[in-house]
């Protein structure tokens, strides 16, 4: 017994020469992912047509903000009920009659815009003719470090695989002629991406 409690004294000594590690906290990073409504390219809807022909391009906006606003189910069950073209006020019925709470404007305000982006909403616009994308963010290039060019990001449901980037000037201008709409989900957006908040020394 006595031998038994030696090796077990034995055993647990010579576990202890190492030193305990430091823990760092790191401070909070600033969200940085370009554009700030960054969904994954296998999630961007594509456009699809009704039984008549026409374009979706509205409800193929909304599926995108609905799935950045971590409402996947309801985004599948609006891609198989709604079809078609829509207008602002057609649109804002749709989402009424499900209980969707959200902010729009009609007359293309920035400011607007400049919500969206910093609270990384996507919001649907009407831009291109008889159209509607997701605007994604205002930002710089990040793969163009001496630009100082500030972007409108988009998102077209008929190309969704690569954003479009317009300087801001050039898109408000545009925007305004294709009749200035826009709406954003209130929901929040899905979390940033996770960080490290330690590290060890």
């Amino acid at each position: 017994m006595r031998k038994m409690l030696a090796l077990i004294a034995l055993v647990v000594c010579c576990g202890c020469n190492e030193l305990p590690q430091r823990v760092t906290t790191l401070p909070i990073k600033r969200v940085v992912e370009t554009p700030v409504a960054n969904l994954p390219t296998s999630l961007r809807p594509y456009n699809w047509t009704d039984a008549r022909g026409s374009g979706s391009c509205v409800n193929a906006s909304t599926v995108y903000n609905l799935t950045w606003s971590a409402k996947p189910e309801l985004a599948a069950w609006w891609r198989k009920n709604h079809a078609g073209g829509e207008t602002d006020t057609s649109i804002r019925r749709s989402h009424d009659a499900v209980g969707l709470r959200y902010y729009y404007t009609r007359n293309a305000d920035p400011e607007f815009l400049k919500w969206v982006t910093k609270t990384r909403r996507s919001a649907l616009i009407w831009y291109y003719q008889s159209h509607c994308v997701n605007f994604v963010g205002f930002h710089r290039d990040p793969t163009r470090p001496d630009d100082s060019t500030m972007y409108a990001w988009l998102c077209d449901n008929n190309r969704p695989t690569r954003y479009i980037k317009v300087p801001i000037d050039s898109f408000l201008r545009k925007w305004a002629g294709y009749g200035g709409f826009g709406l954003a989900l209130q929901d929040p957006p899905v979390p940033p991406s996770l960080f490290s908040a330690t590290t060890r020394s």
